[in-house]
């Protein structure tokens, strides 16, 4: 018998932006792989949607940072081949590179 996975511990990670015509990137996104909170912001500037992107953080920092290259280049490709549109990311962009960094250590 396994035991049931922990608690999210919910860690900030980025926010995304995306052409205002989309209007539920959350719902759009695979539910399989890490586990992620993508949601929508209150305020983003016209023309845009941006999302918040929070990663369970409850097994580290490396699995966060982890977790979080797995899901910005996930919605990147959503973005370009699914949605037909840019993904910007407007914060959070250095986790990519850390998560590359983690992967040559």
């Amino acid at each position: 018998m396994s035991s049931p996975a922990p608690a999210p511990l919910w860690r900030f990670m980025a926010i995304v932006e995306v052409d205002a015509a989309v209007s539920n990137l959350a719902g759009l996104c695979p539910k399989d792989g890490p586990r992620f909170q993508l949601t929508a912001c209150r305020q983003s500037p016209g023309g845009y949607a941006w999302y918040e992107l929070a990663v369970d953080g409850a097994d580290g920092e490396q699995a966060a940072i982890r977790n979080a290259h797995i899901v910005l280049c996930a919605l990147e490709r959503l973005a370009a081949d699914v949605l037909r549109t840019e993904m910007r990311i407007v914060s959070g962009a250095e986790w990519l590179e850390l998560a590359r960094n983690l992967r040559r250590a």
